[in-house]
């Protein structure tokens, strides 16, 4: 008498297989790696400022500009001058030359030299002053925005603010991150202006100097 018919051999087996395999998967399985705890990002303290108005209320920097427009119009009328001085002598042997009032060739070429002399001293000094110009412009403004950014750097020092951004940095930013108006105050109270004194007027037609600059231009 069969205890067990094949089909049920079979079918037990499969069950055994199975439970071993199973068995196997669960010794050998990798567990997953489970996600780091994502960080929340620290908010920053930031403030922001208007570079613009800065230099629009800052003494220094209205100083500065009043200075740039009278250097400026200094140089223009000097030049001015000058060219106008060649201008007026070549109008004059012009005119001599038309009424024939050269006697010698001598004459006309010596004319004509002073002229052609007259010009390439304009040239040059003008070449001189522009050069000279730009250079202490660019050295003052420059002077400006080291002084601007030390302050701002300072005014940080108690405060600790994360960031001090320029306006221009961004495209919106809530009203009240905006700090130009304390660093206008700062700025100003803290910026001793020269002692202004009185300066002759200079022979070449530079006008008032700003608050004791020395404006004077050699020719």
């Amino acid at each position: 008498m069969k205890l067990f018919s094949t089909k049920a051999i079979m079918l037990a087996l499969a069950i055994m297989s199975g439970a071993y395999v199973a068995s196997a998967q669960d010794e050998y399985a990798v567990m997953p790696i489970s996600e780091p705890v994502a960080q929340a990002a620290p908010s920053l303290n930031i403030r922001v400022v208007d570079s613009e108005l800065i230099l629009m209320k800052f003494v220094k920097a209205v100083e500065y500009r009043e200075w740039a427009t009278v250097k400026s119009d200094s140089i223009k009328t000097v030049l001015t001058k000058k060219y106008k001085a060649a201008q007026d002598f070549e109008a004059k042997c012009q005119k001599k030359l038309n009424s024939n009032q050269y006697k010698t060739k001598q004459a006309y070429e010596a004319d004509a030299k002073k002229y052609q002399s007259m010009v390439e001293s304009a040239q040059k000094l003008e070449e001189k002053l522009t050069k000279e110009y730009q250079t202490e412009n660019a050295e003052r403004s420059q002077a400006l925005q080291d002084e601007i950014i030390a302050y701002i750097n300072e005014y940080n020092i108690t405060r600790k603010y994360d960031a001090i951004l320029y306006k221009s940095a961004g495209l919106v930013f809530n009203p009240a991150l905006d700090i130009t108006d304390e660093i206008i105050a700062g700025l100003n109270k803290k910026y001793v202006q020269p002692q202004e004194i009185s300066v002759p007027a200079p022979d070449q037609g530079l006008g008032t100097p700003v608050k004791g600059e020395d404006t004077t231009v050699t020719p």
